[in-house]
């Protein structure tokens, strides 16, 4: 439809923009759930599990058991989730000590108490073990073996150790593995930087795209790994716009998540028509737009829905600022998109990958970031305000049709893709 006065979410609140003419895109809206009806959500999904057999059938009174838990950085609602599992693994006779609740950091940074508290809620934290991985504590890592893509399969010792993982995360797009979850609660969630770095230089292989699974080298290579590790069982949710339970997906790690993708797709494939000269976007606020390095996933829907040579805006807080340093090296090195996208097909790195992500686009596109916590780059131009920015915008194409993605992050073009 078309309108002048949209809501978009940034950080924890939202910005009032006017944008005259302009198309709004959104999922498709399927009302309020209340806390009663997730938690129902959850519990129904737990007892009926997808290709696996039922929890109790998986845990005896000596198993140890890690939970595998998403990051500050993913909105899934662990706190609703993880009490959950706990109070039906203590009922089937797992022992309190035998259980570990790790978050799948990969090589994000490490919480704080108050984020883990956050997360999982204060009960869980006082009364469970809880850690963050670490990619990069080489003591703590134990080498599996090799993929048939060659990607060695080090991961967290403890993890590795237990008698049962169970991965749990929410589904969202994901710019080159397809999309989250599933086997990604291992590669890269506790796995060694090493392995995180050669299974994502495959995102510079034919495949490697949004919302592909089948045929996708990163995702195959993810499930391989998953597989030599042991993961048995994934609970993975899909969220409203309100991070909201909408749906619960549990049992076999690709068989549940595949469920669990069909069902994101249901609520936001959405038809876009045509490619438009100006696409106005947002993660879909904290913690999508926690910082530069996640908050680019909303760049990579807009990409899908302007033309070549068009104007992206990007409304994003990036309260931490770019949130990697490598990223930030390049970001700010003064090279062209088509300099840092030559560099890093040659000197491959984590962190350089996400540089390499805004390169690609910006090569083919103008990039505008509004947002008061980073600085200018060559790769895109930043500003304080909306309204500075749409005027830059018409500067550079002069008027033309915009679309307003108030969502991107968790948003399927299905039509453009």
């Amino acid at each position: 439809m078309r309108d002048e006065g949209f809501v978009i979410p940034y950080g924890d609140g939202v910005i009032s923009i006017s944008v005259r003419g302009a198309v709004l895109k959104k999922p498709r809206y399927v009302g309020s759930v209340g806390v009663e009806d997730e938690l129902n959500i959850i519990d129904s999904s737990l007892e009926s599990p997808i290709n696996t057999p039922y929890l109790s059938e998986l845990v005896s009174s000596s198993s140890r058991v890690a939970l595998l838990v998403s990051d500050i950085t993913r909105p899934c609602p662990s706190s609703k989730i993880v009490p959950i599992i706990l109070k039906k693994l203590l009922s089937y006779g797992v022992k309190k000590d035998n259980i570990l609740i790790v978050f799948a950091t990969g090589i994000h940074r490490p919480h704080t108490m108050d984020e883990w508290v956050k997360l999982l809620g204060v009960d869980v934290v006082r009364s469970f073990k809880v850690l963050d991985h670490n990619a990069f504590d080489k003591n703590n890592l134990t080498y599996v073996g090799r993929t048939s893509r060659g990607t060695p399969v080090e991961v967290n010792s403890l993890v590795f150790n237990s008698d049962l993982m169970i991965g749990v995360a929410n589904v969202d797009p994901h710019y080159f593995a397809g999309y989250s979850g599933g086997g990604k609660s291992v590669l890269p969630g506790v796995s060694s930087y090493v392995s995180i770095r050669e299974n994502h230089k495959m995102m510079l292989l034919p495949g490697a795209e949004l919302a592909r699974l089948d045929g996708n080298p990163v995702r195959e290579d993810i499930e391989e790994a998953a597989s030599l590790v042991g993961l048995e069982y994934i609970v993975n949710v899909v969220l409203s716009e309100s991070k909201e339970v909408l749906g619960c997906f549990s049992g076999h790690f690709i068989k549940a998540h595949r469920e669990a993708v069909k069902f994101f797709n249901e609520i936001y494939g959405v038809e876009i028509g045509r490619r438009y000269d100006v696409v106005v976007t947002s993660p879909g606020g904290f913690p999508k737009d926690i910082n530069l390095y996640q908050a680019h996933k909303a760049l990579e829907v807009a990409f899908k829905c302007v033309r070549p040579g068009g104007v992206i805006i990007l409304l994003a807080e990036c309260r931490e600022g770019v949130g990697d340093k490598k990223t930030e090296e390049l970001l700010y090195s003064g090279l062209t998109p088509e300099e840092v996208v030559s560099f890093v097909r040659e000197n491959f790195d984590l962190g350089y990958h996400k540089a390499y992500a805004i390169a690609r686009i910006a090569t083919k596109s103008n990039i505008l970031i509004v947002s008061k916590n980073i600085k200018d780059s060559k790769l895109y131009k930043r500003f304080n305000n909306f309204e500075e920015a749409l005027k830059y915008a018409y500067e550079l194409i002069g008027s033309g049709d915009s679309l307003i993605l108030p969502y991107a992050s968790s948003m399927i073009p299905k039509d453009l893709i």
